[in-house]
């Protein structure tokens, strides 16, 4: 266990055991150096996870600054989500997180891919239309609520910064832009579409008009809207 780790379970098991009941601060610490520095690796898990109510415990540091400074951004917004209060409610060190990231809205950024990628997958419904009809329905409710409101934030802080602008296209736009294509390779080789379209234009024109209306929101995105925009842009394409 390293020292951050370390220094992150002390934060939270005193504080749960402090902090509540009749138990001092000074005897949780003690109980804590007693019962968890000094014994091996799985029983340190098996205490924290026993003893501390509230968050769960999250050995790797990375995982709970990400969920920390999403935490932050949605109870009181981005400008919220500093490295101060992302460092003071989550017990890792600022040097620590200043050695992963280089900047609060790196983290963000960090945060809000890592979140949200996990939640978004293309599947074979058997028909093209149908695909691409999931894969957007799928998109507007993930990015829905308050994830979209922080979706624009970043994304007008990634105009300003190279290194949010690229982090969004590596880790998010490239690899499922990458995913759209098979799809579409997969329809063109089972003769559903052309064989002379043009991928790219194909989900610029899906996925452009969806985040056209994610940060202009003049209109909701509802399930017509959605399958107009389907069949509206494979109309011409199928065989």
């Amino acid at each position: 266990m390293d020292i951050d780790t370390i220094r992150i379970v002390s934060t939270q098991a005193r504080c749960a055991l402090g902090c509540r009941g009749s138990m001092s601060y000074e005897n949780a610490s003690t109980l804590f150096v007693d019962h968890v520095i000094f014994r091996p690796h799985d029983e340190v898990m098996n205490i924290v996870a026993g003893r501390v109510s509230g968050r769960p415990f999250r050995a790797d540091v990375s995982d709970l600054v990400r969920a920390t400074a999403l935490e932050l951004a949605y109870e009181r917004g981005v400008g919220y989500a500093t490295i101060e209060n992302i460092a003071q409610r989550s017990g890792a060190a600022k040097s620590t997180i200043y050695r992963r990231w280089p900047n609060s809205a790196s983290v963000l950024m960090d945060a809000f891919l890592s979140d949200i990628s996990q939640e978004i997958s293309y599947r074979d419904f058997g028909s093209v239309t149908d695909t691409f009809r999931h894969a957007l329905s799928q998109l507007v409710t993930a990015l829905s609520g308050k994830r979209r409101q922080l979706l624009r934030t970043l994304l007008g802080m990634a105009q300003m910064d190279e290194d949010l602008s690229g982090a969004f296209w590596e880790r998010w736009i490239e690899p499922r832009r990458k995913e759209g294509i098979q799809f579409l390779k997969l329809a063109r080789s089972r003769k559903e579409i052309r064989t002379d379209c043009d991928f790219d234009l194909i989900l610029d024109i899906l996925f452009g008009a969806l985040y056209y209306r994610f940060m202009i929101p003049y209109r909701e995105i509802d399930e017509d809207y959605i399958n107009s925009l389907v069949e509206n842009t494979f109309r011409s394409l199928l065989m």
